[in-house]
């Protein structure tokens, strides 16, 4: 028996957890429960995400759902595309910056883009953006080929107006700063009314000369 075999065979095996996409009706009619004659049947109350991120080698949309009775998390879809498919930027198109492999960005290339993934994802595991989705949140993680914070802030701006041309209404991208402002079937599962509001939301110090950190997504603003 080798000396690496000796060690692992006396510890425990790790234990490894495989996710399984899912479409969200099934989902709820499997987690229904039984019913009672004449009783109607009420699904569990899921509370679904979808993450948007824009990286040098992927652009993915990954929609979760968490039910909020039981606590469990279930992969609904995730739908991931090349960066390096982006279309180029067109004549009349402003290039802000550049991927770490030289892929060129236009605001109007990464808009379509994201509009895309979050469409096609949404439609593969049937979420229905204005009835099921309750929050999206955006990230990338491009930061070479950015000479100025404004370029990098231009990638932000751009991730947005993906989710906005993809119907995903702004009051998604932000958070909820009042109970009143959770729709109805999630203000019971909510903590808002026991967190103290002393004015500040969050607090992160860029680096000295920098007014944007491209690792973070900030809420939608008009």
């Amino acid at each position: 028996m080798s000396f690496l075999s000796k060690i692992f065979s006396k510890g425990p095996k790790p234990i490894i957890a495989h996710s399984k996409e899912g479409n969200l009706d099934v989902l709820r009619a499997q987690r229904a429960g039984p019913v009672a004659p004449g009783a109607v049947k009420k699904p569990d109350t899921f509370y679904v995400t979808a993450s948007v991120e824009l990286g040098n080698t992927t652009t993915k949309c990954i929609v979760m759902a968490t039910n909020l009775n039981t606590s469990e998390s279930y992969l609904l879809n995730k739908t991931v595309k090349m960066t390096r498919d982006i279309r180029p930027p067109k004549a009349n198109e402003d290039v802000f910056g550049k991927t770490v492999w030289g892929i060129e960005l236009s605001k109007e290339a990464v808009t379509e883009l994201i509009r895309d993934t979050v469409l096609e994802a949404l439609k593969k595991c049937n979420v229905d953006k204005d009835e099921d989705l309750d929050f999206v949140v955006r990230s990338t993680g491009v930061t070479a080929g950015f000479a100025t914070a404004e370029e990098a802030g231009q990638l932000i701006i751009a991730l947005a107006d993906g989710c906005l041309e993809a119907d995903i209404p702004p009051r998604k991208m932000s958070p909820a700063m009042g109970i009143s402002q959770l729709p109805e079937r999630l203000q019971k599962h909510s903590l808002l009314e026991n967190i103290l509001f002393d004015g500040a939301v969050v607090s992160v110090v860029p680096p000295e000369g920098k007014e944007v950190v491209a690792n973070f997504s900030r809420p939608y603003s008009q």
